[in-house]
């Protein structure tokens, strides 16, 4: 009787859904998850803070022209610019971070086609994983970290009298709308970013499983991101070029949008680095050959046969080095062109200021020795020229002072006409106020005054050094008569500093201490730095978590390497030239656009071609890039293991 062999039940294979799908790769891989909800959620963070001072500040009425309304249109204006940037980053950022993080699971969705997935679901599967793990990292976020940031920025902001005290944050149920808006929108740039990422998802093949899977590029061309690079140079960039040769601007004009085409060029070319990285890698290879002949030679090997991965090391650096020399650039450049005018215009021996909150006397007593020479703070409001099709005229900061007692204390370059002619019925203006206003010398103008009053004055001077001090200059009684509780701005005393009496909140400093102490704007300063802390805080994350993941795919490779007889610290040295590297050639790229942009700032202002940059930030930065790529790349390589361990490493 024949023996019948028993027949095997059908291999059952467990429904695959989404959930299971994300809940098995953050058990196997929760390094993975942790770089992207990592990027997710600092973008929920900074851009729900920075949502709830913009709601903030147009929740208070003020009224029109007030100091109020300033303030609070300066706040909005600086939360605004810093969400655009925020979000520019975050496509860059979480796509570069998705994009590592899926074309790493391209073995495990090539065992999911054998098993029969097809490429419609495993699109549809890609997708949700990326829309769910960005929406609850992104909930997180906006949640635990958007109140207590925008709070902080808050306080910053009335610190600096830049924000009004008497602003609040937004009630709670618009703080839920804001943070709902915040996590779709976070969502919604993940999934976007991860698009490329899911459709290579879906062209993957069975047989992909006898390839080396830890070979994937990351991150590689496309022509969508083409597509968007050239747009954002056509849209934003160039636009940019024909303002700059306009014949109604000022030079200083033109040269201040250098630094604005700065901060659209940078994202541009972050989109456009593909094009851009792999070619500048070759004299970088290069100087690794020439420095360490056998692991450069290594390193360079890897950084040329993998240009998708150098370019997702190279983007952050780009962005975090680039931001900073160019923002902070122009700042320093400003400044030093501000103190070198202050140096070269003060007569006097000394200058009181007051600190905030402090007034300083419009009419000082007798002093023995000493001549004290104030000059009364007001505001002007100039007629709208013909040629500008703008808003209303905002006003601008004058002085009130006589121009013999002027001349005897501060020096402004007269450019035309007579400083010491400034008397009743006369005033005085700055090159580039009379520039952009086309005014003449001789000619008489209506001034709205800063009580309203609209008085018809002669223009007598028009001096050159209106960077540093204020751009016109009225008589003393004049500015006394229209200027509510009118105070001095300065004091300039000729004579010995001790026959001042100061006060407390009274800042009296010698012209040398004066002249290296002044700053333009504090508040601008602030404003600026608080941009490029969150900017490049965020793009350092991105690059941690960049090179975090571009090391976990090549566990193979460094295990070979140690076969063929590399050692613990050359092994070392590898991982370090290839992470230092790619940051290296963003640090160096992001250097020349920033020289580049500024350089006409630095030329307009009389300072030379080279621009003055903010050495402790870019140095802080530079370190902070190096430490964001070189330690994630050390910790997750494991250079000093044994080979054993290595292969064991290759095997898991």
């Amino acid at each position: 009787m024949p023996v019948v062999s028993p027949t095997l039940p059908p291999l059952a294979i467990p429904r695959l859904t989404p959930t299971r799908l994300l809940w098995a790769e953050i058990r196997a891989h929760p390094g993975r998850i942790i770089g992207v909800a990592a990027a997710c959620c600092a973008t929920a963070a900074s851009t729900g803070a920075c949502l709830l001072l913009l709601l903030g500040a147009g929740l208070t009425d003020h009224l029109a022209n007030s100091p109020e309304a300033a303030a609070a249109q300066s706040a909005q204006d600086i939360m605004a610019l810093l969400m655009s940037l925020l979000l520019m980053c975050a496509v860059l950022v979480i796509g570069s971070t998705v994009s590592l993080w899926t074309g790493q699971r391209l073995h495990q969705f090539a065992v999911l086609r054998a098993l029969g997935t097809t490429a419609a679901r495993l699109r549809r599967m890609v997708a949700a994983d990326v829309a769910r793990l960005a929406l609850t990292s992104a909930a997180v976020g906006a949640a635990a970290g958007a109140p207590p940031l925008a709070a902080l920025g808050r306080r910053l902001l009335i610190e600096q009298k830049m924000w009004p005290a008497a602003t609040v944050l937004p009630p709670t149920g618009q703080m839920w709308v804001a943070y709902a808006a915040v996590c779709l929108a976070t969502g919604g740039v993940g999934v976007l970013a991860a698009l490329l990422s899911v459709w290579a998802a879906g062209r993957v093949n069975a047989i992909d499983l006898l390839k080396d899977h830890e070979s994937a590029p990351g991150l590689r061309r496309s022509r969508a991101r083409l597509v968007t690079g050239l747009s954002m140079a056509l849209m934003f960039c160039a636009p940019l070029l024909p303002v700059m040769a306009l014949p109604g601007l000022s030079a200083k004009e033109r040269a201040g949008i250098a630094p604005g085409l700065a901060l659209f060029v940078i994202p541009t070319l972050a989109v456009l680095a593909p094009w851009i990285i792999p070619p500048l890698t070759r004299p970088l290879c290069a100087v690794l050959r020439a420095l360490d002949r056998r692991v450069g030679t290594i390193a360079a090997a890897g950084l040329r046969a993998t240009p998708g991965r150098t370019t997702a090391l190279a983007v952050p650096a780009l962005l975090a080095v680039g931001i900073t020399a160019c923002m902070l650039g122009a700042g320093a450049t400003l400044g030093r062109a501000t103190q070198q005018e202050v140096s070269s215009a003060i007569r006097a021996d000394t200058v009181i200021s007051a600190e905030p909150g402090t007034r300083l006397p419009a009419s000082p007593g007798p002093l023995s020795a000493a001549t004290a020479t104030p000059v009364i703070a007001t505001k002007v409001t100039v007629p709208k020229p013909a040629r500008k099709h703008s808003s209303a005229p905002k006003p601008v900061r004058a002085w009130g002072v006589d121009g013999r007692v002027l001349t005897r204390v501060l020096d402004l370059a007269e450019h035309e006409g007579d400083l010491t002619k400034v008397t009743e019925g006369t005033f005085a203006a700055g090159a580039t106020l009379a520039d952009e206003a086309k005014w003449k010398l001789g000619q008489s103008v209506d001034l709205t005054l800063a009580d309203g009053t609209t008085q018809r004055s002669t223009l007598v001077a028009i001096y050159s050094r209106d960077l540093a001090f204020p751009r016109m200059i009225l008589p003393r009684a004049t500015a006394l008569a229209h200027t509510a509780s009118a105070t001095a701005d300065r004091i300039f005393l000729t004579g010995p500093s001790s026959a001042w009496p100061a006060a407390k909140g009274q800042t009296v400093a010698s012209r040398e201490d004066y002249a290296r102490t002044f700053t333009r704007s504090p508040a601008d300063e602030l404003a600026t730095r608080l941009i490029v802390a969150v900017i490049a805080a965020y793009a350092l994350l991105a690059a941690a978590n960049t090179s975090a993941l571009a090391q976990r795919d090549r566990v193979a490779q460094r295990a070979h390497l140690r076969a063929l007889g590399l050692s613990r610290f050359q092994m070392l040295r590898c991982v370090l030239y290839e992470a230092l590297g790619a940051g290296a050639i963003g640090a160096v790229l992001s250097g020349l656009v920033a020289v580049v942009c500024l350089a006409p700032l630095s030329m307009t202002l009389g300072l030379g071609p080279l621009p003055a940059f903010d050495i402790p930030w870019t140095a802080g930065v530079l370190a902070g890039t190096a430490a964001a790529l070189g330690a994630p790349a050390v910790m997750t390589a494991h250079p000093l293991l044994a080979v054993q361990r290595q292969f064991a490493r290759r095997g898991q």
